[in-house]
């Protein structure tokens, strides 16, 4: 199977955002991919290089803050980031959508829940957690003051706990992979951390907190967490499935990249939205350029 992809501008009532859809010939269930805090689509097309593209009709942007779409003046919230969302569902003429959400995504599709639940069909939630105090995420701005490689190298430790070990057995192999960050932090940071809107999503994703809310979410949700995750803890994401009323947890040799990393992570989000169905027929003539 082929997918027709489109890519461009896509106006929403709040902002313009930086669009991507992939479409199978098929006829299939909508589905809103909400990347995680570096999610600027130049680089992290991670989700086009699996078989998710040929079962689902996905649509992605990056997010306030990151690469080219708009940075409306003010304080950002993580219900900012929700809203977002759902004007990028309203724009495209979805009704509904199921949700895939990885790590920041993950924690705006629980907000989305939140706020418009009869939106979202079914959550597939990857690397994130319900927040607060007790299940916080790293907090990964601490990062911003740092030199580039040494953020680079507590960055990829943090997300995958065998690194460290790497870095201490085969310092040449874990260079080559640091080089790699490095270069990829290096073209990340033009325009989002020069912009200043890295650091204001952090900022935002930092006060992320349903923990008094999760019982309400009756989404049913997949969680999918990387056994070697520190950066959003394992058993954070098992207490966050533990929580939500209709939840199951999986946990795959992995770290935080986790989604697109195990092949069977992929199979299991294919398998968890592959039935869910849609309301109403997409609109003709959807304007992304």
């Amino acid at each position: 199977m082929t997918a027709d992809l489109t890519e461009g501008m896509l106006q929403t009532d709040r902002l313009s955002v930086h669009c991507l859809r992939s479409r199978p010939v098929d006829a299939a269930a909508r589905v809103l991919f909400l990347g995680g805090s570096n999610f600027d689509l130049r680089y992290k097309r991670g989700v086009l290089n699996s078989d998710l593209v040929h079962h689902f009709d996905i649509a992605t942007y990056e997010p306030r803050g990151i690469g080219r779409t708009e940075q409306p003046d003010g304080a950002w919230t993580m219900e900012d980031y929700a809203r977002d969302a759902i004007a990028v569902m309203d724009a495209l003429g979805w009704q509904d959508a199921c949700i895939i959400g990885e790590s920041f995504g993950g924690m705006t599709s629980l907000h989305v829940a939140l706020i418009a639940p009869d939106r979202v069909r079914r959550m597939v939630i990857a690397s994130a957690t319900a927040g607060g105090p007790v299940h916080r995420s790293f907090d990964i701005s601490t990062f911003l003051d740092l030199p580039r490689e040494t953020a680079a190298a507590k960055a990829m430790c943090l997300q995958d706990t065998r690194l460290k070990n790497l870095q201490d057995t085969a310092p040449d192999t874990f260079a080559r992979k640091l080089a790699e960050r490095v270069a990829f932090e290096a073209a990340f940071a033009d325009p989002s951390i020069t912009s200043g809107g890295y650091a204001r999503l952090l900022e935002a994703r930092r006060d992320h907190d349903v923990t008094a809310h999760v019982a309400d979410i009756k989404t049913p949700t997949t969680v999918i967490a990387g056994a070697h995750d520190m950066q959003a803890d394992p058993r954070s994401q098992h207490a966050l499935a533990a929580d939500l009323p209709n939840a199951v947890f999986h946990q795959f040799d992995a770290g935080h990249g986790v989604l697109f990393a195990a092949q069977e992570a992929v199979k299991m989000t294919i398998g968890a939205l592959r039935d869910a169905t849609v309301k109403t027929a997409n609109p003709v003539g959807v304007d992304i350029r």
